[in-house]
């Protein structure tokens, strides 16, 4: 679902972050028309129900969900590409040795040694068309594997972490770039150290992503090659428009009953 998005023509596709274990608030992103989802559990306290409750909600509104696992570990990740998400983000992905150990655990023998899972909604509940062998294709190519880039190290490994087998994509961090590099975010050096990410990519033929804020942004990193742009999250929605609806209506309040 996702890997089709990264091949098609056109501008990038736009997901925003999911941190809310509620269906509601994801029907409505959902609804508002996003390509793709990111739901986040390492910064969210998600349990892998509410994960499971999400990807089965945003997948049956044609809504790509990706998850961003907490760490380098086989376990949730797993249960998560069996639930059937549309791909996993690594976090913190410092070197190419780094990628290659992790990855290989979301790829089947013999390019990794992710288990057989035939029975789980991934595999239909066993009865996908194909059987075995359409799931673990499935499994193979139409998910799509991300590298978080967000350390120094990072960057400057960024070539051979590119070259890693079953990289099927990168994201760039910028704001863990910017704690790495020891700048407050949105300095000369962060920007740099994301320009220079997202032109390796282009260059070895990786889709490449980042987040972005406001339009300068959103147009540098389209024009710089970017195929998938992450704009907010659904907490900074409902904030914001909780925020804005209460000015709205304390400054249409007449001044005396104010």
């Amino acid at each position: 679902m996702f890997q089709q998005l990264l091949k098609s023509a056109g501008p990038p596709v736009v997901g925003t972050f999911v941190k809310i274990p509620s269906l509601e608030i994801a029907e409505i992103i959902a609804a508002a028309g996003f390509d793709f989802v990111v739901i986040d559990t390492e910064h969210a306290l998600l349990s892998v129900r509410d994960v499971y409750s999400l990807v089965v909600l945003y997948s049956r509104m044609n809504v790509a969900p990706l998850v961003r696992i907490t760490d380098h570990g086989y376990g949730d990740a797993q249960r998560y590409l069996d639930a059937g998400a549309a791909g996993i983000l690594v976090p913190h992905v410092s070197n190419a040795a780094q990628a290659e150990s992790t990855m290989k655990q979301f790829l089947f023998p013999p390019a990794g040694t992710r288990g057989m899972g035939l029975a789980a909604r991934a595999g239909l509940w066993g009865s996908i068309s194909g059987g075995s062998a359409e799931y673990v294709r499935a499994g193979q190519e139409d998910i799509a594997r991300i590298a978080m880039i967000e350390e120094r190290e990072s960057v400057e490994d960024i070539e051979a972490i590119l070259a890693v087998p079953g990289v099927d994509a990168v994201f760039i961090g910028p704001g863990d770039l910017s704690l790495s590099l020891g700048v407050p975010g949105g300095s000369p050096d962060v920007h740099e150290a994301v320009t220079t990410s997202i032109r390796a990519a282009v260059r070895a033929g990786v889709p490449v992503g980042t987040v972005v804020q406001g339009e300068e942004q959103i147009h540098l990193r389209a024009e710089q090659g970017c195929r998938f742009i992450l704009v907010g999250n659904d907490t900074g929605m409902i904030s914001e428009a909780a925020r804005r609806t209460l000015s709205q209506a304390r400054e249409a309040l007449p001044a005396a009953v104010r």
